[in-house]
């Protein structure tokens, strides 16, 4: 028995040694150590021809050797900063290419070199993190893939669907601005852009008068004047139905605070200041102005600007808490997308279709975007089968729901769709009591892909978001080419 004790304790003792031997060892010495450029890098003769040659050129140089204990420890720190930062430069080149390649969105006017065509240069937007290929493999959820922690404030998820706001993707990350840039605007100034009353009409709908809200604080920093809003202004008429419920009592400071504005309750609070175009009066004429305005500044420091705009209204989109200025209660911004895919609304693969007939001026809006864009003068105005599933089909998402969100004055389209048989199956129509404008909004920006009608400022508006939250996959100025879209 004691014979079988000894040889029992000399085995363990065995078995201990071989274990210690192994924990000794280095992780992957052939990762950090060869003998031969170890040798040649003495004798001078060894050249940086890769990134990881550089940096043990730089430990050379600082009299780190192989031999040295931090050697592993700095080589695999370096390397792995290096990795890091290569990964971010080729973010930042990606989110270049597709800035160049969406100017269409962000320009109404402008000459043909820079008015390019979408329909070609909307494949390069795959580049981004959303490639819908990849999306259908991984059930959908690129973010969370990822690893990316969520929790993070600097994330951003919408009705419990993740965007690519806070991560490397994110175009508002990528723009250098200087520091006279950051600041709110005007606050030198006596000058004020006075956005007033409701008034009895404006110019446009919502889609032109979130257009215009985005001009106004565009104009006040490209001039460097302040923006006031008096409280009963159209511009919270819109807005607060959406985003920003009043929800406690400060909430006019975080207004203010968010976009840089001062909010006022009467004419008497204008005093004091230098009004600019005080010959605009009516409501009409001004907010057409704003709409037509164009910066002058920069391309990629405008979009900066303009996504920064879009990404503080969607982090504060309305849950249906709260009311507006006036003390309506608002609605929930997730309706239509909660009625639609209830408890799989997080991971469910969706496009969405947006027909906007435009009364009878559809026609020629249209075409006067065709002359400058080159897309089909007609095509988003009868979104037929064929022009719908020559975006889907690629894109794999023919074998999902497609919702149509329309004005309704145009049912042969509805017509066409359905009776489809490949569209049919998958077609989705919001349930009247879940749809309505922020609804249908939503629910847009969210989708894997986007149709829309170029001549439609609720299509734009939609567009410019989705690449406000890090999405490819918008779909307004196609053309037919050789007989095929």
């Amino acid at each position: 028995m004691q014979r079988r004790t000894q040889k029992a304790v000399a085995a363990a003792a065995v078995v201990l040694l071989v274990v210690n031997v192994f924990l000794l060892l280095p992780e992957d010495p052939s990762e950090y150590f060869d003998a031969t450029e170890y040798s040649s890098r003495r004798l001078g003769a060894k050249a940086a021809n890769t990134p990881r040659e550089r940096v043990i050129n730089e430990l050379f140089k600082q009299g780190i050797r192989p031999g040295d204990p931090n050697y592993r420890r700095l080589l695999k720190a370096r390397l792995e900063r290096l990795k890091k930062r290569e990964a971010k430069a080729l973010s930042k080149r990606q989110t270049k290419r597709t800035l160049r390649n969406t100017k269409n969105i962000w320009y109404r006017r402008g000459d043909p070199v820079q008015q390019a065509q979408l329909e070609e240069k909307h494949a390069q937007l795959r580049e981004l993190n959303l490639n819908n290929h990849a999306q259908k493999l991984r059930g959908l959820n690129d973010v969370n893939n990822s690893g990316l922690d969520l929790t993070n404030k600097g994330y951003l998820s919408i009705c419990d669907r993740p965007t690519m706001v806070g991560t490397p993707s994110d175009l508002a990350l990528l723009q250098n601005f200087e520091e006279s840039s950051t600041r709110c605007p005007g606050m030198n100034s006596n000058k004020m852009l006075l956005l007033r009353g409701e008034g009895p009409r404006l110019y446009g709908r919502t889609g032109n008068q979130l257009i215009e809200f985005l001009h106004a604080l565009q104009y006040a920093r490209d001039n460097d004047v302040q923006l006031g809003i008096i409280s009963n202004s159209w511009a919270f008429q819109v807005l607060l139905n959406m985003w920003m419920s009043v929800k406690d009592d400060d909430w006019e400071v975080q207004f203010e605070k968010a976009f840089c504005v001062k909010i006022l309750h009467s004419q008497d609070e204008v005093q004091g200041y230098e009004l600019l175009f005080p010959e605009l009066t009516d409501d009409v004429e001004s907010t057409k102005q704003l709409f037509m305005y164009e910066s002058e500044r920069h391309l990629v420091d405008y979009i900066g600007h303009q996504v920064q705009y879009i990404q503080t209204l969607f982090r504060n989109y309305n849950t249906g808490e709260g009311t507006t200025e006036s003390g309506e209660p608002v609605r929930d911004m997730c309706s239509g997308i909660k009625a639609l895919f209830g408890n799989d609304k997080k991971n469910v693969i969706y496009s969405v279709l947006h027909q906007r007939s435009l009364e009878e001026a559809g026609r020629t809006l249209l075409g006067r975007v065709s002359r400058f864009s080159g897309c089909d003068p007609e095509a988003a105005l009868h979104v037929a089968p064929d022009y719908v599933k020559s975006i889907l089909e690629p894109l794999g998402l023919l074998d999902y729901p497609i919702v149509l969100i329309t004005d309704g004055q145009d049912f042969p389209v509805l017509q066409r769709l359905l009776n489809d048989p490949d569209i049919a199956p998958k077609l989705r129509l919001v349930p009247e009591e879940a749809t309505w404008i922020g609804g249908d909004i939503t629910l847009a920006v969210m989708a894997n892909a986007f149709i829309g009608n170029p001549a439609s400022t609720f299509s734009g508006f939609i567009a410019k978001s989705r690449l406000a939250m890090g999405f490819g996959q918008s779909y307004l100025f196609q053309a037919k080419k050789n007989g095929e879209w």
